[in-house]
């Protein structure tokens, strides 16, 4: 593309865009970090932040043209991890010899950056950032290692760094780091940028493209030295989004004060009589609905339309308390029990009135509280001296006169599955997708028959096709679990287990038990997993017995930011451990972990390294129908790995499974996030739900 080409274009742009209104886009250079153009910027992404970017130049790789696509995130406020593509060409064969260009390359890597969390340096509008691209995997094609530092000015962002090339690679990024970036307007930043002994210009546009954060951007480049390390000139382009699909206007708690919110009108003008067919609009179906021998109203609901979270749920349901006795005299008192198949997770005491004037004024209630119910309350004996005690005396006088503690309802929950290979040098992307259907059939309180199926959709690339590379390993039709699960709560000890026995993976028969058991903050848990399945149509190895102990450590309250290892023996037989570094950002955790295993003592040690993303696959409110459910999953997770530690990278499976036995502990109890602690530093989430959520129309 000629110069004079590319100024036209950014002039064109300046015009489209020069009505946006102030964003802050995140955007990222071709060389897997975070900044305009090529060199990094000592601020990393924003926390929370995920950025697709594409840029049609590969800067350092022998031949320049071709696609580079990255996605980066922000972990944490000061640290990013990128994960790139790289290659020239698409498609064609690396190991058929002439199908590809000469110099061709096809390059998946990942890149991290750390910014120094150093106030001193925040409060001079400055900040220092070490970083590594191109690390993990056998081929390391633009390995660099470098520091940068950054200070702004008003309009002017000034970096200066230094680089190192790791290793016999491409990169570009090695030697002295200089920019100069110039922010005219809010939405157009223009960049004079120095890498060693190549110089370059940028031109950045950008604007909003949704009202939830989500914006776009483009950007104009060219090459002023004559060194051909890149293209002469290319347009990139990307989308930044945030993580957190839950809006933060509303998270304040119950003792502070707040703005009014403007949130859910249809309820208003609740009466006390239309509390049951109140709760059944918004998807609480056979609400036990009771009162105390002193007045206090008593409530148990099952959560079925509410999978992202248990508080969104109280947060309608109180809701709908608070709106229907908003008008009575008195003030009235409420105990509210929400149970995820029919085991009891959450309960929230309050006052109607007191509750209705936070949710919908701001006003500050003290009366409001809110209890993990899979815990003993803080304060208690660790082995209580009845029952009664052990449920926090939920049932104790009474007088109960609608629905019942559990109900006859199936659920049929749909996700996709999806397998793939990326950056392999059979091709960019191979892919085979199918739909997961699981069908839940409760029996009584925490237990339930569930059958789970894979079917093919039709959906994939071609060497998944017949004839394929990959055709042995596409999605097949086939039912690969049946089994019953009785799940157990000890709130007295901290504990929760659950019982299966059935088929898994589709012929193996066997049992298994699963515990976790936490401390009272929240902060430790420690988990056990033991298993035994056998395949009578096998000869040899025809018995799979796994035993894996499991502890979690989460690094705050909130539980944003939880390390977890996992050690024993999987499901393959192979003895090992994982390491896991999980971030949370609303209801979407991105997991980086690293794991080794081996088969037997004398075989080599084989090890991983990946990142995991798992979000709920389902509508934040799904009511859905009265006597059946039809939903997506509360967790759904795609990993991206690759062998470290070796010269080959070859597909490799079957090491450190940890076995997929219908909903893990972690996902029925609110996806690990079930501690008093945890539901005591988020009672925000329950305004927002009332906001946002709970209409009935």
């Amino acid at each position: 593309m000629a110069y004079p080409n590319l100024f036209r274009l950014f002039c064109a742009g300046i015009i489209f865009f020069c009505t946006a209104v102030s964003v802050s886009s995140q955007t990222l250079s071709p060389n897997g970090y975070s900044g305009l153009g090529l060199v990094p910027s000592a601020n990393t992404l924003k926390g929370g932040t995920a950025v697709l970017a594409h840029d049609p130049t590969v800067p350092g790789a022998p031949i320049t043209s071709g696609y580079n696509t990255q996605i980066g995130f922000g972990l944490m406020d000061n640290l990013e991890l990128v994960g790139r593509l790289a290659t020239n060409n698409q498609k064609c064969n690396q190991f058929q010899p002439g199908a590809c260009p000469p110099n061709s390359y096809r390059d998946f890597s990942s890149s991290m950056k750390w910014s120094l969390p150093i106030s001193w340096l925040k409060d001079q509008n400055a900040a220092v950032a070490v970083g590594v691209t191109d690390f993990g995997g056998a081929a390391t094609f633009f390995r660099s290692y470098y520091v940068v530092g950054t200070k702004s000015f008003d309009q002017f962002d000034v970096s200066l760094g230094q680089a190192k090339k790791g290793g016999v690679g491409n990169s570009m990024l090695v030697g002295t780091l200089a920019s100069a970036t110039w922010r005219p307007t809010n939405w157009a930043d223009l960049s004079l940028q120095k890498v060693g002994s190549n110089t370059t210009a940028h031109a950045l546009l950008k604007a909003p493209i949704f009202t939830d954060g989500t914006s776009a951007w483009m950007t104009f480049n060219h090459r002023i030295s004559d060194a051909p390390v890149m293209d002469k000139s290319w347009i990139g382009w990307g989308v930044s989004m945030p993580l957190d699909r839950v809006e933060k206007q509303t998270v304040s708690t119950p003792l502070q004060k707040a703005e009014p919110q403007t949130g859910n009108k249809a309820l208003a003008n609740l009466k006390p009589l239309d509390l049951a067919e109140a709760l059944k609009a918004r998807g609480f179906y056979n609400a036990k609905i009771g009162t105390r021998a002193n007045g206090d109203l008593v409530l148990e609901l099952e959560n079925t339309a509410y999978s992202w979270n248990i508080l969104d749920a109280a947060g309608v349901a109180l809701g709908v308390v608070s709106s229907a006795y908003s008008q009575e005299s008195k003030d009235q008192k409420f105990e509210l029990v929400l149970t995820t198949r029919g085991i009891k997770q959450l309960l929230v005491k309050g006052e109607a009135k007191c509750v209705g004037r936070w949710l919908s004024n701001g006003e500050v209630c003290s009366s409001l509280s809110v209890q993990s119910l899979s815990q003993r309350a803080a304060g208690t004996a660790f082995f209580p001296e009845s029952p009664l005690q052990a449920l926090g005396g939920l049932n104790e006088s009474v007088n109960w006169s609608s629905g019942s503690a559990w109900s006859f309802r199936p659920e049929i929950i749909v996700s996709p599955t999806l397998v793939t290979t990326i950056g392999t040098e059979y091709g960019s992307f191979d892919g085979d997708m199918g739909a997961n259907i699981n069908a839940v059939i409760p029996l009584w309180s925490g237990a339930m028959i569930e059958n789970n199926r894979i079917r093919p959709i039709g959906v994939g690339t071609k060497n998944f096709e017949q004839g394929g590379l990959f055709y042995a390993s596409r999605l097949k039709p086939v039912t690969n679990r049946t089994l019953f699960h009785q799940l157990i709560n000890l709130p007295a000890i901290n504990t929760q287990a659950r019982f299966s026995t059935g088929t898994a993976y589709t012929v193996w028969d066997g049992r298994q038990i699963e515990t976790s058991t936490q401390t009272d903050n929240g902060r430790h848990k420690l988990g056990f997993t033991e298993g035994t399945f056998k395949n009578d149509a096998l000869t040899y190895n025809n018995e799979r017995s796994y035993r894996l102990v499991n502890y979690r450590f989460a690094n705050n309250h909130q539980q944003t930011s939880v390390t977890e290892i996992t050690q024993g023996k999987f499901w393959a037989g192979d003895k090992g451990f994982s390491i896991n570094q999980r971030f949370w950002h609303g209801d979407t955790t991105i997991n980086i972990y690293l794991r080794q295993t081996r088969m037997t003592e004398s075989k080599p040690l084989v090890s991983f390294a990946g990142v995991q993303f798992s979000i709920p696959f389902t509508p934040r409110e799904n009511k859905s129908l009265e006597y059946l459910g039809l939903r997506g999953v509360s967790q759904w997770t795609y990993s991206l790995e690759t062998k470290i530690f070796e010269r080959e990278n070859f597909i490799t499976g079957g090491y450190g499974e940890v076995p997929k036995v219908g909903d893990s502990l972690v996902t029925t109890f609110n996806r690990d996030r079930n501690s008093n602690r945890y539901y005591g530093t988020n009672l925000g989430r329950m305004k927002n739900a009332y906001v946002n959520l709970g209409n009935d129309q």
